[in-house]
């Protein structure tokens, strides 16, 4: 009750002011307050004066009743009374342990009063928590918290270290979702690892500082995410990178085996075509003959550009897509940024080449079936009608 009542006086003080650890200032004394003044001084926190000066001992109190009195308050010996925010941030920049507390210069009582900053400074307070119950070891330097954090031979240190207009609101539903994760019995441990692998990739890539973490918290939930969804689809997180690098072999192997296609077919089209023409017969006079091979050759063509055509391009477009499958899942994982690298030059060189090598090959067959139509014609306008 010692903080109601320190509340009830100073907020009724006139000319109020600090000095010192005290706060100074009049107050036309009603019977209602002398209670808190005998309270307050029966704990050597206030001191009673007339306008005088004289000492007003608490049995003289009510001669006073209605007039114009001193008080002196020792908020300083107050240990949840703060004369200003700044002074209530700097005593409790990494941890509050006071359940009840009050800040003057914004009238804020703690579970009475609601305020906008104080709010934000609980969200990063609980954020705060969470990060030193990931640690490994901490250790306060100065004014500043500094946690240590180590996985798998890769360790970093983040520096806690603060001012109330650099904070962000921070989504506390998703932390505590994260929290109860933690705890499961099953993959609780699995998924704690994760995240703190994920920490450590995100201090040592954006920097160690607590805001720009605080900042980008929701980038490094997004991570975190990813590598879970990883996990339950069966990786392991020490696993990901050998499962990748075979899954990149065997798009390797799969635009290897549509290079071969395609470069018989720019062999094989050309030829087939020659064994066409070679078979004509140019006198003229085996018109059936000749117009068999024409249908054959268009027999030919339907079927290498619907069907083997066809094939490779959907072949093609096929890897395509799963290159970009697999980028999408790998995308914010840094340790993975090598495969990704070489997936994107498979779908940008590669892919490429491919399709420049199909488009040969249907210009190709193009033009050697247009040169059997030309043929065709020829011998049967020139020769075979002229013959009849």
């Amino acid at each position: 009750m010692i903080l109601e009542h320190v509340i009830l006086l100073t907020n009724k003080l006139q000319n109020g002011e600090y000095d010192s650890d005290y706060f100074c200032g009049d107050i036309v004394l009603d019977e209602a307050d002398i209670n808190s003044i005998t309270e307050l001084v029966n704990t050597n926190l206030i001191e009673v004066y007339t306008q005088q000066s004289d000492f007003i001992e608490i049995p003289q109190l009510k001669e006073h009743i209605r007039k114009l009195i001193k008080l002196e308050i020792a908020t300083g010996s107050i240990p949840n009374y703060f004369k200003s925010l700044n002074d209530f941030i700097q005593g409790n920049k990494f941890e509050n342990k006071l359940e009840d507390f009050y800040i003057a210069d914004i009238s804020y009582r703690n579970n009475v009063d609601s305020n906008i900053k104080i709010d934000l400074y609980k969200q990063n307070l609980t954020l705060i928590s969470f990060l030193r119950k990931l640690t490994d070891s901490e250790k306060k330097k100065n004014m500043t918290l500094e946690l240590l954090f180590y996985k798998s031979g890769l360790g970093t240190d983040l520096v806690i270290d603060y001012k109330l207009e650099d904070l962000k609101t921070i989504n506390i539903t998703e932390l505590q979702i994260i929290q109860s994760q933690f705890e499961n019995s099953g993959s609780g441990e699995d998924k704690k690892q994760l995240f703190i692998n994920e920490l450590i990739n995100f201090i040592n890539s954006c920097g160690k500082s607590y805001i720009t973490v605080a900042h980008a918290w929701d980038t490094l939930i997004v991570n975190y995410k990813k590598s879970v969804l990883l996990f339950i689809a069966g990786f392991s997180f020490e696993k990901i990178k050998i499962s990748s690098n075979e899954h990149f072999q065997k798009l390797a192997d799969k635009i290897s085996e549509s290079i071969g296609k395609a470069s018989t077919y720019i062999f094989g089209v050309p030829v087939g075509y020659i064994l066409l023409l070679n078979g004509m017969d140019f006198t003229g006079f085996a018109i059936g003959k000749n117009l068999i091979l024409l249908i054959l050759g268009t027999i030919f063509f339907i079927l290498i550009w619907s069907v083997l055509f066809a094939n490779i391009k959907e072949s093609i477009n096929l890897i395509e897509a799963e290159i970009d499958d697999f980028i999408t899942k790998i995308e914010n994982v840094i340790a993975l940024e090598d495969i990704k690298n070489k997936l994107l030059s498979l779908k940008t060189n590669d892919l490429t080449k491919q399709r420049k090598k199909l488009l040969l090959v249907r210009i190709l067959s193009s033009i050697i079936y247009v040169l059997l139509i030309i043929v065709y014609a020829y011998v049967f306008i020139d020769i075979s009608v002229f013959y009849l």
